[in-house]
């Protein structure tokens, strides 16, 4: 867990400092990085999951450091709900500034065929359609207040494709990527900005090396260090290491930057 940064009066606040952010899917992994970081830094988090009892231990971690959160229970594949955690922000802080559309992941990855039509078309839903939906009601807010980030998580299958698939996943990944860039060119004159992080081999509950490892016949230790070894560091990223990147987009000094792709993967297959 991250260490927060205190003083005689309590949490020290930082690059962030009273901003209001919402993550989506921010119970663990990435996502609850992101928001602890966020918090170490002044900013008000609102999270959300399906999970009520991961966004709550994550905002009682961050409440007795010091910090502010919100947990908002919201499932990212109903469009209504994908939209609630931004549309609580702005009923209780009357703003957004911050937007980590985190929410993903990858429905029948397993089965044959990706799941099928049914597989293919959830996984853009959680993908791509929930960071759409919470973007757009985001957006609004933002061009009043003359000021916005949006940070998309996408993933090293968004920028080539993948041996073994699964297709819905870098199809979704993919699409982020072109919802950067013309999200970014909608409204770079407005003080909103819109970038995409590109997480590599990451160290979360998602990457299940005992899984992987039986899809494609080998151990999970051995699954594990093939997936180090195809970063030119050797080595799986951690969580921390995209709140870091996350935290930068976020700040001030990220204002000039739009419309980007940046990976954050130990140098994957270069």
């Amino acid at each position: 867990m991250l260490s927060f940064a205190l003083d005689g009066e309590g949490l020290r606040l930082g690059r962030l400092e009273g901003s209001i952010a919402v993550i989506t899917g921010g119970g663990r992994g990435i996502g609850r990085a992101i928001a602890q970081r966020f918090a170490c830094e002044g900013a008000t988090v609102v999270i959300s999951s399906r999970t009520e009892a991961e966004i709550a231990a994550v905002v009682a971690e961050i409440e007795a450091q010091g910090g502010k959160g919100l947990a908002v229970v919201a499932d990212a594949m109903e469009r209504g709900s994908a939209r609630a955690p931004v549309k609580q922000a702005l009923a209780r802080f009357g703003r957004v500034d911050i937007l980590v559309n985190n929410v993903g992941g990858c429905i029948g990855m397993h089965e044959p065929f990706g799941g099928g039509d049914e597989g293919f078309e959830a996984t853009l839903v959680l993908n791509v359609h929930s960071a759409w939906w919470a973007t757009t009601a985001a957006l609004p807010a933002m061009r009043d207040n003359g000021f916005g980030r949006v940070i998309n998580i996408g993933s090293t299958e968004s920028l080539r494709a993948n041996e073994g698939g699964p297709t819905g996943y870098v199809v979704g990944k993919h699409a982020i990527v072109g919802l950067t860039r013309q999200l970014g060119r909608d409204v770079g004159a407005t003080g909103i900005t819109v970038n995409c992080i590109c997480p590599g081999w990451t160290d979360t509950s998602m990457v299940d090396f005992a899984n992987t490892g039986q899809y494609f016949g080998i151990s999970a230790e051995d699954a594990r260090a093939h997936a180090a070894g195809q970063c030119a560091q050797n080595r799986i990223m951690e969580a921390e290491e995209i709140a870091d990147t996350a935290l930068f987009l976020a700040s001030a000094d990220a204002a000039r930057i739009t419309g980007q792709v940046i990976s954050v993967d130990g140098g994957f297959r270069l």
